[in-house]
This record gives structure tokens, sequence and C-alpha cells, in this order.
């Protein structure tokens, strides 16, 4: 994947660098973790909390670094040349991805949202691969680090760019925005996200929103439409508005199926979308990724047919088959509306008489108001069909203590209950059960519950 082309010596003028042992090279990748380092690439020398990757500059020139980003010139290695001394090595990688962005002639497409961004990105992406030459930003490379990383990697041949715009902090998306210039913006969602950092929905909604004000006036935004925040947020854009939902909005979707797959039917024109994924949330992700590439110029009937070629992306509500029966894989991260979505299909997925267990993982980065949430999640599991919850994280046993009654609480399948083990117990338990089962595995990404299915894959 060869992205940009400019020698180091034009690197070092856009972002204001001083050039040191140079030799002339031309970069062809920035890459900021020396673990993932190819030959020819730039390593840009990140200073954080927890590391500093001056202290890898030696090992990113042993795997064939070209060139680095550096603000520190104290103890540098034999084997390091090219080396561009500036004051913040993330500001100058964005200052690079900035400028390699304005020779790019693509159309440009942003996605931002609480939910949904990497599954519409993906879904977008394997619509429009069958016709244009599309590059999408690879894994969930959307920070303020991660998406000009991603955007250096696009090659000039690309016709079409997309990438995803997550934030942690107010501003984030406003300067991603600005780094990518897009011509075509989608918002899937806004709901509790990073309420530790932005306190209430409403600020989650203005900072998702902060996209469209980013927006060239000839530019256009496709939003969900069953959000009712946003509709209200739709009159203020000077982009165009192209407003999508199963309830709600200019295009408007009727599922006709939730699991194991989704269909979605729209009226006009009179076609049906069909993909491997489960749930009324990846309903509306379906639609809208098909709503964008029909904006930007593929044809229904072809849509209808690149849909039922989609495959679930690893780690986001992946049905596995195992032993047992069937595992959701759903551990790349979690939220209140994602676990309810996730719950939701869980309640519905595999035969009638399949017992249904839910890992429950805690909800990091839910701020003041996460014991609420995680009591809203433990009460949903219980009033709907599941017949067992194993809490892991303090928050989630917590919670689910305090809804569950005494039969919740009772040995056996009588009742849905919880059930609190050690969490290298959890396997085991489910492995013991002799019926055929569904296993819904769902929590933030700090507590690698991958870990838990892979246990889960092999028993």
């Amino acid at each position: 994947m060869v992205g940009s082309m400019f020698p180091v010596e034009k690197i070092a003028q856009i972002v204001g660098g001083e050039l040191l042992r140079r030799e002339s090279v031309s970069p062809t990748r920035a890459i900021h973790d020396s673990r993932l380092v190819e030959q020819g690439d730039l390593f840009v020398a990140l200073s954080g909390n927890q590391s500093d990757g001056h202290r890898f500059v030696a090992e990113a020139f042993d795997r064939g670094a070209s060139a680095a980003i550096i603000s520190d010139t104290s103890n540098l290695p034999s084997n390091a040349r090219n080396l561009v001394f500036v004051a913040n090595p993330a500001l100058a990688l964005q200052q690079w991805a900035a400028a390699w962005r304005d020779t790019l002639e693509a159309t440009f497409v942003a996605i931002t949202g609480t939910n949904g961004k990497t599954t519409v990105r993906a879904l977008l992406h394997h619509l429009l691969s069958a016709q244009r030459t599309v590059y999408s930003s690879p894994h969930n490379y959307n920070t303020e680090i991660g998406l000009p990383i991603a955007l250096l990697s696009m090659p000039a041949s690309a016709e079409l760019g997309i990438f995803e715009l997550g934030t942690e902090q107010p501003g984030d998306i406003a300067l991603l925005a600005r780094i990518l210039r897009p011509h075509l913006g989608i918002i899937t969602s806004v709901g509790p996200g990073h309420l530790d950092r932005f306190e209430t929905v409403a600020a989650v909604s203005s900072e998702k929103w902060s996209l469209v004000n980013q927006l060239p006036e000839n530019g256009e935004v496709i939003i969900n439409a069953d959000v009712p925040i946003l509709l209200d947020l739709a009159s203020s854009a000077k982009a165009s508005v192209v407003t999508v939902g199963l309830d709600h909005g200019d295009v408007r979707g009727h599922i006709l199926q939730t699991v194991p797959s989704v269909k979605v039917s729209l009226d006009a024109p009179a076609v049906t979308l069909t993909a491997a994924l489960a749930g009324t949330h990846n309903a509306e992700n379906l639609l809208l990724a098909s709503v964008a590439a029909h904006r930007l110029e593929m044809s229904w009937s072809a849509i209808a047919d690149q849909t039922t070629t989609f495959r679930p992306i690893p780690h986001r509500l992946d049905p596995i088959r195992v032993s047992f029966g069937t595992v959701l894989d759903d551990t790349y991260n979690a939220n209140p509306a994602s676990m309810k979505a996730a719950l939701k299909v869980l309640a519905t997925f595999g035969e009638d008489n399949a017992l249904r267990v839910f890992v429950f993982g805690e909800m990091l980065g839910l701020g003041a108001d996460s014991e609420s949430f995680h009591r809203t999640i433990a009460q949903l599991a219980l009033n709907l069909p599941i017949h067992a919850i194993l809490p892991i994280g303090n928050a989630a046993i917590t919670a689910c203590r305090t809804v569950a009654d005494a039969s919740a609480l009772a040995e056996g399948f009588e009742n849905p209950k919880v059930i609190v083990l050690p969490r290298s117990e959890i396997a085991s338990w489910i492995r013991n059960r002799t019926a055929q089962m569904v296993v819904l595995v769902k929590g933030s990404r700090a507590l690698a519950l991958e870990s838990l299915v892979d246990e889960l894959k092999n028993s």
C-alpha cells in the first residue's frame, strides 16, 4: 500500500522542520508503532503519557525505516537518518497529511457517529469497490493520529476515499474534517458515548454535527433520520442534507428481517437490500451505506446485488459457530446504545429453544451516569428472554446484583438470572452446559473480551 511520495526534503518544508542527517528519500508511509515499520516507512516518534516514541527510533530504523519525525535529538541512534526535527510530531503528522490530501483528486467521504461508523465504512467500501477504485481507512484509524496515518497511505490513483472520524474530546471532529476536507458526510447515530469528556448527549451531538459545519456549501451529508436531535439540526446545515431512516426520512426503509441476516425494502425504487448482518441497528447501517453509494452514482440494482456478498466484520456482532451453538462476538467496544441493540439480537437469534447467555462486560467512559446506564442494561437483559447473565467488571457486577431479584440469582435456567464468576471460570461454565446456546460476549475495548471468545471457539 503506497501512499505519500513526497521526498523527505518536501516533508520537512511542509511541517516547518529541520532536516538532520539527510539522505534524499521519498518515504512510502507514516507509522507511529515501531513494531509495524516496513522498508521505506517514516517513523513518527510520538510522546505520550504511557510511552515515548523516541525510545523506539533505533528499532524503527532496524526494521527498515527511511526517515523519522522527532522532537528530541538527544541519544539519537547511529542508524537514524533523514530526521525531521520539529516541536510537535503529532502536529507535523497532521500537516503532512493535509498537504498530501491537497494533491489528491478523489472524492472523499467522512463517517462519524456514536455507533456504526466502521460497519457503514466497510459496507460502503464493499459496495463501491464493485465499480470503482476505492481506498478505505484501515482498522479504526479515526483519531487525530490514526486518520493522518490512514490518509498518508491513500494512493493517488484512488477515485474514492472513505474515512471514519472519531472523537474523544471536544474539537476532534472539526480538526479531522479540516484535514480530510470531505465532499460527503454521513452521521450514523448519536448516543451516550465518551460522557466522561462530553458530559451530555447534547454535547456529543454537537461534536458529531461539527462534521457538517466543515463541509463545503456544495457538499452533502446523509443523516440517520431516526435520531431526533439530528433532524433538529438539519435546518442549520449549509450543505445539502439527505435524511434516511426506518421510521422517518427522505429515504425510508422497511425491515423484513433482522436475524440471522437483515433484509430491508425500499418503496421508491422498489428494491430489497440483504446483508449478512443482524439487528435493527444494522438495518439502519445498511440503509445509510446504500443511500451513500447511490448518491455516489451507483445504481440501486447494482447496490442490491453487492450487499448480498458482504461479510460481517470481526468482533462486531459476528456470529461464530461453535460446538455448543453460536457465539455472537461483539467484543470490539460497548456503550449503552450498542449494548441495547446487541441484546435485542441475542433475544431472537437462533432456534426458539436455544438457551441465551449474555456475557456482560462493563462499559467504560460513561462519566457520572455510569451506574445508571449499567443498571438499565442489566434490567433490559433480565426482561428479555435471556437465560443467564454473566457480568464482568465492577460496574456490570454491581448493576446486575442491584436489579436482580431472588429468582434471577437462583441456580438453574428456570428464570433469567445473574451468575457472578471469576473471569477465568466463565468459559468453562459455558462449555459445561449441555443445551445448545447462543452466547453474546460484549464489553468495552479495554476488557479485551476477544480472548474469552477465543477460549469459547477452542472448546
